[in-house]
């Protein structure tokens, strides 16, 4: 396998460590919580006495502690001198001092030595301040996490007060200002995002929003990198003819259709989960799931391209699923949900045929109907006109999305009409952004 390294920055309350914490776990990985280091020697310098103005006091503390990580059943302890310290290093007096420790020279050196050994040997995701800029330069995937200072005083007030500790929240708000304040402002490694970062603004995404976006571009730089080793590429078997139509492709859409494929993050997606396209011709399907590699995908299509014997061979071993496009197919419906239900990719083109004048304006109820039942993501992809010899055609990939708030009432005409609707709407708001890049 591959050494993979995730660091993670940003302030003070962002989320950092659980985030990190919650990721290593999905990876199978450690979580190194480099804060908790800086924490430990705040500790140690809190409890002896020592004024961190006192330089000679410091370095000679630096000289004898003996800072060590240990991991226990997959969760961190932290070490001072042999001793436990896991449980004495979350409380705002410690968060200050090791805010105040870490613009000292001598123990950002000693931290960043002890961090960068610990991650030299193993796949590991470390936060902190300076992860991605003096840590892990070289890190495999950088994320900066931030929020605005009141939406992270109430995130740290929340978790202090449900651990019966007694705060105000205008305490940790004046804290966290004062922090920021001093860790942008320090002359050595100041806080500031790594320029091959990506900026994650978590004010309005859930904990495990933020965990899932994080794994996607893990997922989206290790197969740029061509890294297929690691676990998450582990692929679905595929079928001999489903090979053969992936070579196809490759040939296909590198030479003489050449597509341009935007949005591929998104393709982090894990299976089951429901792949739909707006369908202009028949090498649809080929286009839209090229890239969509971990999985066979099983595509819905009509009944007419299986009366032939010969071409019902070949689909079936495509193992694409038939239905009556002219009536409400349940048995096709059943078979899709089923497909779902044990963790398969479903294809699906709601407009039904290929003679539309509309986008996504004329579709067939039965995809509103799967995506309500099959309660799974739906992944959106977009081809913007047909495909002609040697001239380029963009793909996009948009934001996957699930229809679970319409799913709650009652799943009606009205359920499938706003589904509809939904869709409609995300495929022209990705019309609009092509025709804007386009100008």
């Amino acid at each position: 396998m591959k050494h993979v390294t995730i660091a993670i920055d940003g302030p003070g309350g962002a989320g950092k460590s659980s985030v990190a914490g919650n990721i290593a776990k999905q990876l199978n990985i450690l979580h190194l919580d480099t804060g908790a280091m800086y924490r430990a020697f705040a500790l140690t310098a809190l409890e002896s006495g020592i004024s961190l103005s006192d330089t000679q006091a410091v370095n000679t503390l630096v000289r004898r502690i003996k800072i060590k990580v240990r991991f226990e059943y997959g969760v961190q302890r932290t070490y001072v001198n042999g001793n436990d310290v896991s449980g004495l290093i979350r409380t705002p007096e410690v968060s200050k001092a090791a805010s105040d420790v870490a613009t000292l020279l001598p123990v950002r050196k000693l931290m960043v030595s002890l961090q960068q050994r610990i991650a030299k040997s193993q796949s590991m995701v470390l936060d902190g301040r300076d992860i991605g800029t003096r840590v892990l330069p070289k890190a495999t995937l950088k994320i900066f996490l931030t929020a605005t200072s009141e939406v992270r005083a109430r995130r740290r007030f929340d978790e202090l007060t449900q651990k019966g500790i007694e705060v105000t929240y205008e305490n940790i708000l004046a804290d966290v200002k004062a922090r920021d304040t001093q860790d942008t402002t320090r002359a050595i490694d100041p806080l500031t995002v790594a320029p091959d970062a990506v900026s994650l603004d978590t004010d309005a995404m859930t904990q495990p929003e933020v965990e899932q976006k994080i794994i996607a571009l893990l997922r989206a730089r290790l197969a740029e990198q061509g890294n297929t080793r690691f676990p998450f590429f582990q692929r679905e078997p595929l079928t001999f003819l489903y090979r053969v139509a992936m070579v196809l492709s490759t040939i296909v859409f590198r030479t003489l259709y050449p597509v341009r494929y935007h949005g591929l993050a998104h393709l982090a997606l894990d299976a089951p989960f429901i792949l739909i396209g707006n369908h202009q011709q028949m090498l649809d399907p080929l286009l839209i799931g090229w890239k969509v590699n971990r999985y066979q995908i099983r595509y819905l299509g009509k009944k007419e391209l299986v009366k032939n014997p010969l071409m019902r061979s070949l689909y079936r071993r495509m193992l694409m699923i038939p239905v009556d496009r002219h009536n409400m197919d349940m048995q096709a419906v059943r078979a899709c949900l089923k497909t779902l239900k044990e963790g398969h990719v479903l294809g699906i083109f709601p407009e039904g045929t290929r003679h539309k004048k509309t986008l996504m304006q004329e579709m067939e109820s039965g995809i509103a109907m799967i995506a309500l039942r099959g309660n799974v993501p739906i992944l959106p992809a977009f081809v913007a006109g047909k495909p002609k010899l040697f001239r380029r055609v963009d793909c996009y990939y948009g934001e996957p999305f699930t229809v679970d708030e319409i799913a709650k009432g009652t799943i009606n005409r009205d359920a499938v009409d706003a589904v509809m609707a939904d869709i409609t709407r995300r495929y022209h708001s990705m019309a609009a952004a092509h025709a804007a890049s386009a100008l």
